[in-house]
């Protein structure tokens, strides 16, 4: 679903929604003019027996985004989103993007992997007032990145939002036991956004046994890698 039907969705709410609200930014701009909320994300992929699970987002929003879900969500004035507050900012400025994918894009073997939904949200504020957004997205299927090719980018097909990794620990990992892995950043130039107009970043996977510390005597040479059954 676009961003724009998904956003059409939840304008007639009480409530702002994330979706509606950058459309709300934008009415004093001209309809070309792109981006109008500011994410800087990162993810920390979750793994069970060295087979991604599930992946945790963190999002940072812009200071001018954030004062409107202030307005909108602090009621008791604390700069904090707790218990009702932290439901309403749930239910009113995150559910929407489910339809499009929590701006979050999983890929195996260059296929989109679907999540089976968002869990564990919370939203908070910043000392320097910047809301923040946490939550789980779970895999229908498990993915084991030591054998296929698995990225992630993070990004709004429709470029009013403008999601981007963060500079410092973009991509992290948990739970990978017997895995080591890293990250290579590059631009997806297979799957522009935007009229074709913008290559996201992406994120790939490069998944391999840990290496053997082969100090002791009849140990493995450093760079040999090994899977521990």
């Amino acid at each position: 679903m676009p961003l724009s039907t998904a956003s059409a969705k939840v304008r007639n709410s009480i409530t702002a929604s994330l979706v509606a609200g950058t459309l709300m930014l934008a009415t004093s701009h001209s309809a070309s003019a792109h981006p109008h909320v500011w994410i800087d994300a990162n993810a920390e992929f979750v793994f069970e027996g060295d087979k991604i699970t599930a992946v945790h987002v963190h999002w940072l929003f812009d200071d001018l985004f954030s004062m409107t879900l202030i307005d909108e969500f602090d009621k008791n004035h604390d700069t904090r989103f707790f218990d009702e507050e932290n439901i309403a900012v749930r239910d009113n400025a995150f559910a929407a993007l489910a339809d499009v994918s929590w701006l979050t894009h999983l890929r195996q073997n260059e296929n989109l992997v679907g999540f089976t939904g968002a869990t564990d949200f919370k939203a908070d504020v910043t000392d320097d007032r910047r809301v923040t957004y946490d939550f789980k997205l779970t895999l229908a299927e498990p993915l084991d990145p030591a054998k296929d090719d698995v990225s992630l980018s993070v990004y709004d097909a429709e470029y009013y939002i403008d999601v981007a990794f963060t500079q410092v620990d973009p991509i992290l990992f948990s739970g990978n036991k017997e895995l080591s892995c890293h990250f290579e950043m590059s631009e997806d130039e297979k799957n522009r956004i935007y009229f074709d107009l913008v290559a996201p970043v992406r994120a790939d996977l490069v998944c391999a046994g840990k290496v053997a510390d082969g100090s002791g005597t009849g140990g493995l040479a450093p760079g040999e890698f090994v899977l521990v059954k």
